[in-house]
């Protein structure tokens, strides 16, 4: 009559196949082990997403950024005087070069719902870097040439959050670019 420990289930650490009453994998011969010794299995690597807004493989900073952007966009962006104006107004009433700033969030966002594995991702870096430094640019512009005028007329301009979250949206896409598709480790 077997002992209880003879009859005990034992796994094979390569094909993980249970065995009762044995000591030895019969295909493999290696030792058999009980089933919490089992080396684990590495987890699948993610190769792609299938949600436009998962953060997963580096994709969250860009996501992020161009959020903010957009955010900033609409938000208040410069005083003078007692007039407050967000750069959406700022850009109707002149400035029409500010246009390309949201557009470079939108191609971003658009860069995002359109690669979505992870060999896609990565050939998108360069891309998502250049649309984040082309963000900046048309905000350079336009606050020299806001103060320009207010140097002109002699009236203070205060720069307000909406600026600020702009530049931060686009400084968090250009640093994640470097992250899309995920680490070049994986």
């Amino acid at each position: 009559m077997p002992t209880s420990e003879s009859s005990e289930i034992l796994f094979c650490p390569f094909c993980r196949d249970g065995f009762e009453g044995r000591s030895e994998c019969p295909e493999h011969e290696l030792t058999l082990v009980a089933i919490d010794k089992l080396p684990r299995k590495p987890a699948a690597a993610l190769d792609g997403v299938t949600f436009f807004g998962d953060p997963r493989l580096g994709r969250g900073a860009v996501l992020l950024g161009a959020t903010l952007v957009l955010l900033g966009f609409v938000a208040p962006f410069v005083r003078s005087r007692a007039v407050v104006a967000s750069a959406l107004e700022v850009a109707i009433d002149g400035a029409g070069n500010l246009w390309l700033t949201p557009a470079a969030a939108i191609a971003l966002l658009w860069i995002l719902w359109r690669r979505r594995n992870r060999r896609a991702m990565i050939a998108a870096r360069a891309a998502v870097l250049g649309l984040a430094a082309g963000g900046v640019l048309p905000l350079v512009y336009t606050v020299r040439r806001i103060g320009l005028m207010a140097d002109v007329q002699a009236s203070g301009v205060e720069w307000l959050w909406g600026l600020w979250l702009m530049v931060a949206g686009l400084l968090v896409a250009a640093f994640g670019s470097r992250w899309m598709g995920g680490s070049d480790d994986d």
